[in-house]
């Protein structure tokens, strides 16, 4: 049996994290990537869906286009707070969950598909891995997710009405959040 020691694995760990990506090394880094460079590293790996900024959101709502929006993250950070007509659904479902959430929606089968999560990654994820299985149908992330939202003091709501809460998904992604007195792991009724 070989042996490493510890002093080896942490050479190792190192090196790579000098010749890693930039995104690689936030995982060690108290501070996150800031977020327009995260959305531009999301859309480039996820290039098969299109990508939207807030601002372009605002106006599909005004304009009553229809759209079925979904909110890729937990149910606790869903809570807290979500853009207004959102539908929460697990990070991790699979195409036919998508799927059957859309039909108990009432969606028409040519009706685009909005995902968001708190900055892009596990939305942009999920309408990956479901736009082949959704038959054509347009799957747009929300650039910059919730957090871009509340940057922008769009509206978010929760079970108790209008609130100004966010969920920061933990302490280092919730410096990405500018205005931070919004910061809260539990709901809040304003």
């Amino acid at each position: 049996m070989t042996r490493i020691s510890g002093f080896t694995i942490g050479a190792g760990l190192a090196l790579w994290m000098l010749s890693a990506p930039p995104a690689a090394a936030q995982w060690f880094s108290s501070t996150p990537t800031p977020l327009p460079e995260i959305e531009e590293t999301v859309a480039e790996r996820h290039d098969d869906i299109a990508h939207i900024e807030p601002e372009e959101f605002v106006k599909m709502q005004a304009a009553g286009d229809e759209f079925i929006l979904l909110d890729v993250r937990e149910k606790g950070e869903f809570d807290v707070s979500h853009i207004p007509g959102a539908i929460q659904i697990d990070p991790g479902a699979r195409a036919t969950d998508v799927q059957a959430l859309l039909a108990n929606a009432g969606a028409d089968a040519d009706t685009p598909v909005v995902v968001y999560c708190s900055v892009g990654r596990r939305s942009s994820r999920l309408g990956s891995r479901v736009v082949d299985a959704l038959d054509g149908r347009k799957v747009a992330n929300l650039r910059g997710g919730v957090f871009a939202w509340h940057n922008e003091e769009l509206p978010l709501e929760n079970a108790a009405g209008t609130t100004d809460a966010v969920h920061p998904y933990n302490t280092k992604w919730g410096k990405l959040i500018e205005r931070s007195e919004g910061i809260s792991y539990e709901p809040v009724e304003n």
